[in-house]
């Protein structure tokens, strides 16, 4: 009896270890690849955006200036790198990477073949957003201490006039890429803001 039960939990046993059909080779053997560096992430980040700048440039004044400021920060942001300020190396290259997706709406208002704009009520709630986003652009500038900011306040400002001029013309497509236009440029300047802030110190109980 006893050597009856002992042969069917051994079959029981052989049935578990059985490897399910299709199941790929054991992954005991593979090596782990080596974490990457947060120095090596924000250089290959970096790339990534000046990369698409490139791919997202087109033949207009008003682009050149904001890829230009782009480079710029790009720049900087190597600068930082070097210096192993990685916080600073970030919020350059997302300042950069705002002022990117800038541009990409500057040739999205360019390319006839983009037509999927949203409804006039919609534009209105956008242009709404952008509006207070540019009260805000002053204070950002002003908080970054960044002189080469600037332009960019004036520039969201310029933005945000033909946005709402395109909406008054019921022109979709102005209405809509303008004011996106407006609000990543401020997105960039509030993240120079945030970088000249210094992190808050929570209080102590007592």
């Amino acid at each position: 009896m006893k050597s009856w039960l002992a042969a069917i939990v051994l079959a029981a046993m052989a049935l578990v270890s059985v490897r399910p059909a299709g199941a790929g080779p054991k992954e005991d053997g593979k090596k782990k690849k080596a974490p990457v560096s947060e120095e090596a992430r924000l250089k290959q980040r970096m790339e990534r955006v000046r990369d698409r700048l490139a791919e997202v440039m087109v033949d207009d004044d008003a682009a050149r200036s904001l890829g230009a400021s782009a480079h710029d920060y790009l720049g900087r942001a190597g600068q930082a790198l070097a210096a192993r300020q990685t916080s600073a190396a970030e919020g350059l290259i997302s300042t950069a990477d705002a002022l990117t997706r800038a541009v990409d709406h500057i040739r999205h208002f360019r390319d006839p073949e983009k037509v999927d704009f949203p409804p006039r009520d919609e534009q209105a709630r956008r242009l709404e957003r952008a509006y207070f986003r540019i009260r805000q652009a002053d204070y950002f500038q002003a908080q970054s201490k960044d002189a080469h900011a600037k332009p960019l306040v004036r520039s969201a400002r310029q933005f945000y006039q033909r946005a709402r001029q395109a909406y008054d013309r019921r022109d979709s497509r102005g209405a809509d890429e303008y004011a996106k236009v407006a609000e990543e440029i401020v997105k960039a300047l509030e993240t120079l803001a945030r970088l000249a802030t210094p992190t808050p110190v929570p209080p102590r109980l007592k």
